[in-house]
């Protein structure tokens, strides 16, 4: 069955971020050996749409070592300056268990607008990678039940694929 937001095989980008636990992290690199779902915001207000992803995935597969997951926001090397003030009032309104799988970048933005085909900075972009850092899957926006469970799918494929 082919799924619709399948993708081209494609290394996901080089992006160099601090956890809220402040562990420097480097992706793809970091997540090579697991099976990671990535989701790249940036604009806080796209909270709404992050968590409507990661709290079903955490439900599904926070028990699977084959993988992980980290919410990655993006913002601009311009408030690189502000980073503790923001990363603090982040750190205060995300639940504590969370922190090793949020990683703020800062940084200039252009080359990750035009790698993820970015057409509104108001959504969320939202990767799966396999074990060696390329792109299986990719979606945009809030997630729906056929969204979701199209991911879930794919995911369990794979897992089960690579254990049985």
């Amino acid at each position: 069955m082919i799924m619709s937001s399948q993708v081209k095989s494609q290394q996901f980008p080089r992006i160099e971020a601090e956890t809220l636990s402040k562990k420097q992290v480097v992706f793809p690199q970091d997540t090579q050996g697991q099976f990671a779902l990535l989701l790249i915001a940036f604009r806080r207000q796209t909270q709404g749409e992050v968590d409507s992803w990661l709290n079903p995935f955490i439900e599904d597969f926070s028990n699977h070592q084959q993988v992980t997951f980290y919410e990655i926001p993006m913002i601009s090397g311009n408030w690189k300056w502000m980073s503790g003030w923001i990363d603090s009032g982040m750190r205060s309104g995300v639940a504590e268990y969370k922190h090793d799988h949020v990683a703020t970048y800062y940084g200039p933005l252009k080359s990750y607008f035009q790698h993820f085909e970015v057409d509104d900075v108001r959504r969320v972009y939202v990767f799966l990678l396999d074990k060696q850092g390329h792109i299986l899957w990719r979606e945009t926006g809030r997630a729906n039940q056929n969204k979701y469970q199209e991911l879930k799918l794919l995911l369990n494929s794979k897992v089960s694929g690579e254990s049985g």
